[in-house]
């Protein structure tokens, strides 16, 4: 059901996707209250469905029924807002609500990411801070911590299929727990990993890289 969100609350959506072609199978286009500093802004993030037929506002601009209803203006494609994110995020990994809030204006205002003298190009990527994940997109750890005698067998013949590793040499993993079997992975190598080893009754312990600094004390 259509609602209108916080900035927080629309950063936090978008970061919720798996990664960027998430974004653009759920999100379109991103809308926002006119004339009020981003941060106070009421947001809309409409998808595919809400663009279809779209009604025409009191300045003759067709949008949404919902936005027009709440007096919404376009903002962003939701792939763009997504991009500018992730350009701050690359740049200032603790990046707070705020700094966000003046990497999307910039971008809004000059059609130019803000650029803060980090950015890095090529192989340059940032080092990883503990628990907060390197882009946009949470990261998952998996490991796993324990393993029956009698299902070891079972748990080589995953591991080598998933590590691309000989059984003998799984095997001997799977004798000297804990076992990592993703390091810093996206969301959908996390639920890969994780139905292969659901599907033989063996869990998987789960680190999660957040997003944002402000969701590290949740």
């Amino acid at each position: 059901m259509a609602k209108l969100l916080s900035l927080l609350d629309s950063i936090e959506a978008i970061a919720a996707c798996h990664d960027d072609r998430d974004v653009w199978d759920r999100y379109s286009w991103v809308y926002v209250t006119d004339g009020v500093p981003l941060v106070k802004a009421q947001i809309y993030l409409s998808c595919s469905e809400d663009e279809i037929e779209p009604v025409v506002n009191e300045e003759g601009e067709e949008h949404p029924a919902f936005a027009v209803e709440h007096g919404l203006v376009t903002y962003l494609e939701a792939a763009t807002f997504a991009d500018v994110l992730s350009v701050q995020k690359r740049q200032q990994p603790l990046s707070q609500l705020e700094d966000y809030a003046a990497a999307l204006e910039h971008y809004a205002e000059q059609d130019a990411f803000l650029d803060r003298g980090e950015f890095y190009s090529g192989g340059n990527a940032p080092q990883p801070l503990p628990g907060i994940s390197r882009d946009l997109y949470a990261e998952y750890d998996l490991h796993l911590m324990t393993c029956p005698a009698d299902r070891i067998a079972t748990a080589a013949r995953a591991t080598a299929e998933l590590l691309q590793i000989g059984v003998a040499d799984a095997l001997a993993r799977c004798r000297r727990l804990p076992l990592v079997l993703g390091e810093r992975i996206d969301a959908r190598e996390r639920d890969r990993i994780e139905a292969r080893f659901a599907s033989i009754s063996l869990p998987l312990q789960r680190t999660t890289h957040v997003s944002f600094a402000w969701q590290t004390g949740r």
